[in-house]
């Protein structure tokens, strides 16, 4: 099981649940030091830049078949590299997972 910190297109419940069949539960967050842009494809994507913050949610407890299904809609390893990160929700800090973008595929917008 693992914690996922999201900032996009999978922020959006049903389409979460359309890629992994199942419901999680989920806490507002945000994620420091990173950057989220848009990219020349239509969907954003994060990048590492000191001082910078992106709000997204918290998924706790994803199991590993859905990582798996929503690695292959992120085209991990290609479009997107996923990372261990800290994610902060109220006044708790969590080691989770994120999808970090490709910036020699993804260009911003």
């Amino acid at each position: 099981m693992a914690n996922l910190f999201v900032y996009g297109t999978l922020t959006d419940k049903s389409h979460f649940y359309e890629l992994t069949g199942k419901s999680f539960v989920t806490f507002p967050a945000i994620l420091k030091d990173f950057r989220k842009l848009n990219s020349d494809r239509g969907y954003p994507y994060i990048v590492p830049e000191k001082g910078a913050v992106v709000e997204g949610l918290l998924i706790r407890n994803v199991d590993r078949r859905s990582m798996q299904r929503l690695d292959e809609y992120e085209g991990e390893g290609r479009l997107y590299t996923r990372k261990r990160v800290t994610a902060t929700f109220g006044s708790k800090k969590v080691y989770c997972e994120t999808y970090v973008g490709n910036r020699t595929v993804l260009k911003p917008k």
